[in-house]
């Protein structure tokens, strides 16, 4: 297993924002994805208190980072954001990987081996 060492994370607000209003988004099951093509690798996992107590947003953030150190090699440049929905800790890491991976595709970031 890999390591997210290929990102850093977002430390601003500003960030935050300006990735909301300019990225593509995609909805799947567990969680929003958002993209915004950029020159630097940068990864935020965002879980609010509707997902559940701390114990759980923990998890579900750790699932998500699982998934995509799985799928980094396949990833284009740019800054990410995923806002966890309610219900992604019923979910089986397969599944989890398999509606992110294709969120990914669906917003243009798998890389082509082409």
């Amino acid at each position: 297993m890999g390591r997210l060492s290929k990102f850093s994370s977002i430390s601003s607000q500003k960030e935050f924002s300006s990735v909301y209003k300019e990225a593509v988004k995609w909805h799947c099951e567990e969680a929003i994805v958002f993209f915004k093509p950029c020159n630097e690798n940068k990864l935020a996992v965002v879980a609010s208190k509707k997902v559940g107590k701390a114990v759980v947003r923990n998890r579900c953030k750790r699932l998500l980072r699982a998934v995509v150190v799985e799928i980094s090699n396949e990833l284009a440049d740019g800054i990410y954001v995923i806002v966890v929905k309610n219900g992604l800790e019923k979910s089986s890491f397969l599944k989890l990987k398999k509606n992110i991976s294709w969120a990914m595709k669906k917003l243009g970031c798998i890389k082509s081996n082409i």
